[in-house]
């Protein structure tokens, strides 16, 4: 149990920093305020929690289908949005990624956008864990998603902040890692 809570903790984190690094951008517009930065945190973490949920009753409807394969399906889907995040962090340019996030439309749609992977990488693990433990994943992604958005506006607004293209590296090669740590574990077990 300890493993697996740590692991979606892991999880949580690693999905988070997309939003976080976004929210550091936002967090740098004037137009950023203590109530505009929850409201942007809000949405984030509304939209990361909403797709794993939707990916997690497709993993756990698609289990009795492919139950043979699972692992290597979820290993490849976790591979290749960690790979995607890490490369992201290569080529995140900030100076490219100023949004007007007051406008409620492209807040939404900045908030689905940095959760799509979220649903894709939770359909995964609808096929490895059991439905209570994907509502726990679910849980702590939108928590996590939540104080890392908030935290990233904050920094943004006084300008001091921990480099997006590394909290994005970072995610991507956790990513990966649970990833191949599922894979092992059904190559091994």
């Amino acid at each position: 149990m300890i493993n697996f809570i740590f692991s979606a903790i892991l999880i949580g984190f690693a999905l988070s920093m997309e939003s976080f690094a976004l929210s550091i951008t936002c967090g740098l517009q004037k137009s950023m305020t203590k109530k505009r930065a929850f409201v942007l945190a809000l949405s984030l973490a509304f939209f990361q929690g909403l797709f794993p949920f939707i990916g997690a009753l497709l993993g756990n409807f698609a289990k009795e289908y492919i139950s043979e394969v699972d692992h290597w399906i979820a290993f490849g889907l976790l591979a290749i949005i960690g790979f995607k995040k890490f490369m992201e962090g290569y080529r995140y340019n900030m100076k490219e990624s100023i949004y007007d996030f007051t406008k409620f439309s492209i807040l939404i749609t900045l908030s689905i956008a940095a959760s799509i992977d979220a649903f894709i990488v939770v359909i995964g693990f609808g096929l490895q864990y059991s439905l209570s433990q994907q509502f726990i994943i679910v849980g702590i992604i939108t928590l996590s998603t939540f104080v890392f958005s908030l935290t990233g506006a904050f920094m943004g607004m006084k300008a001091y902040f921990f480099k997006p293209k590394i909290a994005l590296k970072i995610g991507g090669i956790f990513l990966f890692c649970i990833g191949l740590r599922i894979f092992l574990e059904h190559i091994l077990a």
